[in-house]
């Protein structure tokens, strides 16, 4: 499934681009039992609506993913419950507010010292009973007079963080916040009086709360990705490779432990490459593959402020012999007839839609007089396979999904599969994709991936050898027999859609008629 990530909106009357989301019923029975108080800022009734800070639409877009990420954190401590925090957690919240003020007015205190002295007491009198009072102090108006001075800004410290807490804990947060601010209050009466030595008091309370911790906007690792895998898409990168590149980063930010993006370092990525490395993945595979994606998605954010510098300006690579190679990376004859065999047996069943099925018996057929990619073919259009001058080809092209190279090729139509029955197929079938739905104006990526993780079964069942590709093996395996039938290289590139060995092969047109006769010199294969 394709996930619609949210997109800007504008209030009527309003320049400015906000962030709206409808409330999922289960989250609206929990707000409705919490006090208005505590709902989060902004969570209506029915729908979120959060202000983006500016009429610009491009920077309003690269906000949404963290916006989204937030609501996201929110919702799931919402639906876990309430949770009693732990002494250290409410020192740390207290101490956030106790820096927020005293640091935050540290060079303009604003108001002159008496009356930041005037505040401190104002807040520790709250907390403590009145001496003109004859009885004890009620504990229950003690409790009012904290929550009128300090109950919202323990509000909003619970909400900046996501927590949904116990009242219990709550109660414990406004009593510590009765011990700091007036401390804040009394710094900045000083600071107003000109004093400005070194404010050791701050160093005494911990870092900030972990697990769900407050990343500034548009800085966490998960919005970074978000941001640029929409921006890929936008330059025509191909929806499958944006994915796999945003899924990496998203998982090192998992195994990182936290989703500040200022934060990484290049240290960090390396320890996860060994980490990696440790499990048991190739070297090639880390080095071409995932710090590769890092480094591409790292580099972008750094050239647009999402991070300081990117931490992979000297590559992180993993060093290696590589894996023993024990065979060839093409299907042997044995192995392809076997695979053939299989799909030309490929039958429906009751709970097999009949385009996978189609596509476990024509695809591996395909591949095998292509070399095309599997994914290339599963997204094969009606009007993709085309005839000129009595000569059927498949046209392959970035109109019908993604394309690696972003361009169309053109593939003549072996006979064997013109016998087989390829073409009276495509013409019983109907308009649109030929082995996979696809829903009008939605993207192919997400049912091709399903019927390619199927197919991928399906041929693995027939070949199990570990050190063969399922899919990939049929490009190895078109080129190789082609070039035993004296194919010249520069054609077959063509047709796989490979780049051309040199510059001046560059310039060389290979044409459908060229690329005909070279598949008309192709060898059949021997079935079993």
């Amino acid at each position: 499934m394709v996930l619609r990530m949210p997109c800007p909106t504008k209030r009527k009357g309003s320049d400015r681009w906000y962030f709206r989301r409808t409330i999922p019923a289960d989250v609206q029975r929990i707000l409705a039992k919490l006090p208005r108080s505590q709902r989060p800022h902004n969570w209506y009734a029915k729908h979120i609506v959060i202000s983006l800070g500016t009429a610009d639409r491009t920077l309003a877009k690269s906000k949404c993913p963290e916006v989204s990420a937030a609501v996201e954190r929110q919702m799931k401590a919402l639906r876990e419950g309430p949770k009693p925090l732990l002494p250290k957690q409410i020192v740390a919240l207290a101490g956030e507010a106790y820096k927020a003020f005293s640091l935050g007015l540290e060079d303009d205190p604003v108001l002159p010292p008496e009356e930041w002295r005037d505040i401190a007491e104002g807040i520790r009198a709250a907390g403590t009973p009145n001496p003109l009072l004859f009885t004890p102090d009620d504990p229950e108006l003690r409790g009012q007079r904290l929550e009128r001075h300090l109950g919202k800004i323990a509000d909003r410290l619970i909400a900046k963080h996501a927590i949904v807490t116990d009242e219990q804990s709550r109660l414990m947060l406004i009593e510590r916040l009765a011990i700091e601010l007036p401390k804040a209050s009394e710094k900045l009466a000083r600071n107003a009086d000109g004093d400005y030595s070194p404010d050791t008091y701050a160093q005494r309370f911990p870092a900030p709360v972990r697990g769900e911790e407050q990343v500034p906007t548009g800085r966490s690792i998960t919005g970074l990705a978000q941001a640029w895998y929409e921006a890929a898409l936008a330059r025509n990168k191909t929806e499958r490779d944006a994915k796999r590149f945003k899924s990496i980063v998203v998982r090192f930010a998992k195994w990182l432990g936290h989703d500040d993006a200022s934060r990484i370092t290049r240290p960090d990525i390396a320890r996860w490459a060994d980490a990696l490395s440790a499990e048991g993945k190739a070297a090639s595979t880390i080095n071409q593959m995932d710090t590769a994606a890092l480094r591409a998605v790292f580099g972008w954010g750094a050239d647009r402020g999402w991070m300081p510098a990117n931490p992979l300006e000297r590559n992180v690579r993993i060093s290696s012999r590589g894996k023993a190679k024990v065979r060839d990376k093409y299907f042997t004859e044995q192995e392809a007839a076997a695979i053939l065999s299989a799909a030309l047996r490929a039958l429906p069943t009751k709970r097999e839609h009949p385009k996978t099925t189609a596509a476990k018996r024509w695809v591996p057929w395909l591949c095998a007089y292509s070399g095309a990619r599997v994914a290339e073919m599963i997204q094969l259009r009606r009007q993709d396979v085309r005839q000129e001058a009595g000569a059927w080809f498949i046209r392959l092209t970035p109109e019908a999904g993604g394309i690696k190279t972003n361009e169309f090729r053109d593939v003549p139509v072996h006979a064997h599969l013109l016998e087989l029955g390829f073409i009276d197929f495509v013409q019983e079938t109907g308009d649109g994709h030929l082995f996979c739905n696809v829903t009008k104006g939605r993207s192919p990526a997400g049912p091709v991936e399903g019927v390619y993780a199927r197919i991928r079964a399906f041929v693995r069942e027939i070949v199990a050898d570990k050190n063969v590709q399922p899919s990939h093996a049929w490009r190895y395996t078109f080129k190789t027999r082609g070039l035993e039938a004296d194919i010249e290289p520069l054609v077959l590139d063509a047709i796989c859609g490979h780049a051309p060995s040199s510059k001046g092969a560059d310039y060389t047109k290979v044409t459908l008629k060229k690329r005909i006769a070279a598949m008309q010199k192709f060898p059949r294969y021997t079935l079993s």
